[in-house]
């Protein structure tokens, strides 16, 4: 007497989901549709090939709004993953400077980040900045008038690199900047309007040295004080 033998376990599902190959070629298609628009635009059509000139209209602005999504999405997580491993993402704020600091990502090229240290001229300006607001109770023209008269450094002006003005713009933007606290955060702004907090992305703790501590934050930013 026979016996079948049990069939074997397969490690492997005999139908993959095809929504992976599907993604891939999605992409492929998109950088195609990209290519081809340069070329119309610079009236290079000779080398657009016949595929992607029949894909219809529709169906190629449907696949590049996909891209574009697909682009953004990896950007952003590629910023939180920054921000939660304590490096500084967009510009360094005044009182700090850069440190450039090189990582290799397990499987990919070395990549150079930049983590912040403390310049000690303008971090004890911005110390003052907190006190007068927090303790002094200094409205933010009051706390221009003393910067100008006793002529505290101004940050640098981000367009030229020069020295730049104390405004009050500027000064809200540090009693607003929740780094001086000693850690990173990304995501305050969407679309160039301001975000809601639970959609932050903060470091752990100590991404880098404090300047104020967390108390002398809040008491400045209390809401209660006169704006001006």
């Amino acid at each position: 007497m026979t016996t079948k033998a049990a069939p074997q376990e397969l490690d492997h599902d005999p139908h993959p989901d095809t929504t992976a190959v599907r993604s891939s070629r999605s992409r492929r298609l998109a950088a195609r549709l990209l290519r081809a628009s340069h070329r119309w635009r610079t009236n290079d059509t000779s080398r657009v090939d016949a595929a992607t000139m029949d894909v219809p209209w529709p169906v190629r602005q449907q696949v590049l709004r996909e891209y574009h999504a697909a682009n953004l999405s990896r950007a952003r997580h590629a910023s939180e993953e920054m921000v939660r491993a304590g490096f500084n993402t967009g510009a360094v704020p005044y009182g700090y400077r850069a440190l450039r600091a090189r990582v290799t990502p397990a499987g990919k090229r070395p990549r150079w980040r930049t983590r912040l240290a403390i310049e000690p001229v303008e971090a004890a300006t911005v110390k003052m900045i907190f006190v007068w607001r927090a303790e002094d109770r200094l409205s933010i023209a009051e706390i221009y008038q003393r910067l100008r008269t006793a002529r505290y450094p101004a940050p640098l002006d981000p367009d030229t690199g020069q020295p730049g003005m104390w405004t009050h713009t500027v000064i809200a933007a540090i009693l607003r900047n929740p780094k001086y606290q000693g850690r990173q955060i990304w995501g305050r702004r969407h679309h160039g309007r301001p975000a809601p907090r639970a959609r932050w992305v903060w470091s752990p703790a100590w991404a880098h040295p404090p300047i104020v501590s967390a108390e002398l934050f809040a008491a400045a930013n209390q809401r209660a004080r006169p704006a001006a």
